[in-house]
């Protein structure tokens, strides 16, 4: 009947339904999952969302996303599945991984790479540049190397290392030291003092004679193998011995390399002259 007012006793029955407007103008009711949500789908056509659209909570998508344009994130995000990229990634703050990272296609850095962990490579790395490594590096499996490798510190390496090119180190060193002068009288006596000569992959004592009849004059090579403090005379073997009689000039090298090198002389002419003896040696 009209004008009358319709009084409900159960609260729950009072329910509204809700349309909306299709492409025709027909009103439709709006469609809910079985859980109440509102469901939402177009056929054939894209959703564009022209403003800031602000995700509280989980994101799930089940299907593909093309992202055509810049994607900028402030946030952490969480990926718990495979995330394939076929186009560039440009990253230009910290990068933080803790599990396994598999890389099938080429990597191209520009910047500096920081790893504060272990790092281990089963297949083969090549580098084109320079790469600067201002801590230890450890490596338990063979390496080769097909160019030029410069070292200027210390390498400790515990597996096999097959080097094909050229390896320049520029820890080699050189010594040169001398003349160091010895007046020769008549009788023997030391030349110089001893030298510790266990610390040179090679090396050579040279005397030169400045006096006369040098046929009379003998210098002998001792050599110790004592370890630790300087040797006493008791701890010195003759190695070899030599006159100036066929020239100004011995040289003494030894077919071992013992700690401790030294030389004598025996003058048994009646002058005087001076011995000038050089150590050269390399490490």
């Amino acid at each position: 009947m009209p004008n009358y007012k319709i009084f409900q006793d159960y609260a729950d029955a009072l329910r509204i339904r809700i349309y909306g407007s299709d492409d025709t103008g027909a009103l439709q009711p709006v469609l809910t999952s079985a859980s109440g949500s509102i469901v939402t789908t177009v056929s054939g056509q894209t959703v564009g969302v022209s403003g800031n659209v602000g995700i509280s909570g989980n994101v799930g998508i089940s299907g593909s996303v093309a992202v055509s344009g810049p994607v900028e994130i402030s946030g952490n995000v969480g990926v718990s599945g495979t995330v394939g990229v076929s186009g560039s990634v440009a990253v230009s703050g910290p990068v933080e991984i803790s599990g396994n990272v598999g890389v099938s296609g080429t990597v191209g850095v520009s910047g500096s790479v920081a790893v504060s962990g272990p790092v281990e490579i089963s297949g083969n790395v090549g580098v084109s540049g320079t790469v600067g490594v201002s801590g230890s590096v450890a490596v338990s499996g063979p390496i080769e190397i097909s160019g030029n490798v410069g070292v200027s510190g210390s390498v400790a390496v515990s597996g096999n290392v097959g080097v094909s090119g050229s390896v320049a180190i520029s820890g080699h060193s050189i010594v040169d030291s001398g003349p160091t002068p010895t007046t020769v009288t008549v009788g023997s006596g030391t030349i110089s003092g001893s030298y510790d000569v266990l610390s040179y992959s090679s090396w050579t004592l040279a005397v030169k004679y400045s006096g006369s009849s040098g046929d009379q004059v003998a210098v002998w090579l001792e050599t110790s193998a004592l370890s630790g403090s300087a040797a006493a005379d008791s701890d010195y073997v003759l190695d070899s011995s030599k006159t100036f009689a066929s020239g100004s000039w011995t040289l003494f090298t030894a077919g071992i390399t013992p700690r401790y090198a030294r030389l004598h002389y025996n003058n048994t002419g009646e002058s005087s002259g001076a011995l000038l003896t050089y150590l050269q040696a390399q490490n």
